[in-house]
């Protein structure tokens, strides 16, 4: 190719002066800059009096709630979407293609304007299955609304890149959009370098390390977590569970040999925590992808997830973890139990799976991934239909 292609990106979202937005996207855009001409990362934030207004009209007691409808309802929706309109004609002759993440704006909108890129890690129809998880704030007159801005923007874009295969499906099933527009590209870890994954020594004799991440308490399975690790204590009592949550435990829920922990976006504090544990578990009722999982990889830890989630494209069954049926306490507690009754099998999969995010799941990897969709679509190549390797995990 003659020349490099010029990339614009889109999210709503700052990645400078946020630092969620910046752990989350920060890497893939510092690597994306790497690779192409980034020109810019736009954000398609509501401002002034657009986000007061937003904030009053999606008002709720209970925040988790009012933090899902103040980024999805149909008003938000089209203030940004016409703001991103308004943005990226300027752009016209300085950008090749925009690179838009997530599905709260369409940047699709103007069919004279620059090709866009979707990359998105979930869809409204994956969130409806599960209503009551705090992430479905739609009432049935806009959920159909939004359903047909979310429908028809997934139908302009250029190409759809996702991180997993649950919601390629869900493209595929609920949104007719065609397979061969699809690519499965995966995720990074949102660590800058990736540290040696050289974690504490740990005494023979010492305390068994469970891990567990998930801001959103039950969406994430921590009630599962408590459960299970109370059975490994009665064969282990020795065993601690370290937890971090925004959200207050339920009563009711056994806490011994339990610490908890605050959300931690300081990447050495939260460094600190995995390289104490020996084992990391996420048995989420709803998970899209699991960037937690790749930071634990990272440092050599198995991991513990459950099937029928995106966690299937992450965990290789027996390789770098185990995958245990939803809400099966008792299989989650098992699989505790496997790792700390053999250290050589944790260690091996540990290694494993530190070994599986240098191959897939680096920034640098996903982008490498990225580079034709986004050069096909800048200079109107048709995409390659090849399957990638993450794509053929689990299809």
């Amino acid at each position: 190719m003659s020349k490099q292609t010029r990339v614009a990106g889109a999210l709503v979202g700052d990645i400078k002066r946020q630092p969620d937005m910046r752990v989350k996207y920060g890497g893939l855009f510092e690597a994306v800059e790497r690779r192409f001409d980034l020109l810019e990362v736009y954000d398609a934030s509501l401002h002034g009096a657009q986000r007061y207004w937003n904030a009053l009209q999606t008002f709720s007691p209970s925040i988790p709630r009012w933090k899902e409808h103040f980024f999805k309802n149909v008003p938000a929706f089209r203030m940004r979407s016409q703001a991103a309109h308004k943005h990226f004609r300027t752009l016209q002759g300085r950008a090749d293609v925009i690179l838009q993440l997530g599905a709260l704006f369409d940047g699709t909108q103007d069919a004279h304007a620059l090709p866009v890129v979707l990359y998105t890690d979930n869809t409204t129809c994956i969130t409806a299955r599960h209503p009551g998880l705090n992430r479905y704030p739609f009432k049935p007159a806009e959920l159909e609304r939004w359903f047909g801005y979310e429908a028809q923007m997934y139908q302009h874009a250029a190409h759809i890149c996702t991180r997993a295969n649950i919601v390629r499906r869900s493209l595929i099933a609920d949104y007719a959009v065609s397979a061969e527009r699809i690519s499965v590209i995966g995720a990074g870890v949102n660590f800058g370098r990736l540290a040696s994954p050289k974690r504490i020594q740990r005494d023979p004799g010492s305390a068994f390390t469970v891990l567990f991440i998930g801001t959103d308490f039950h969406r994430k399975g921590g009630d599962l977590v408590l459960q299970a690790f109370s059975l490994l204590r009665k064969l282990h009592p020795d065993s601690r569970l370290l937890v971090v949550t925004q959200d207050s435990i339920p009563a009711g829920l056994p806490r011994e040999a339990v610490r908890v922990f605050a959300p931690i976006w300081d990447r050495a504090k939260l460094e600190a925590l995995y390289r104490q544990a020996d084992v990391f578990v996420l048995p989420s009722r709803l998970e899209t992808w699991g960037d937690v999982l790749l930071e634990a990889m990272s440092f050599e830890l198995p991991c513990i997830g459950v099937t029928g989630q995106a966690m299937e494209d992450i965990i290789v069954e027996g390789e770098t973890g185990f995958l245990v049926p939803p809400e099966q306490v008792e299989d989650l507690a098992h699989a505790m139990i496997q790792t700390l009754e053999q250290p050589d099998l944790c260690l091996r999969m540990g290694q494993a799976a530190r070994l599986l995010v240098d191959q897939e799941f680096t920034w640098d990897r996903v982008v490498a991934r990225l580079k034709p969709i986004l050069d096909a679509a800048a200079f109107q190549f048709p995409v390659s239909s090849r399957t990638s390797s993450l794509e053929r995990m689990s299809v």
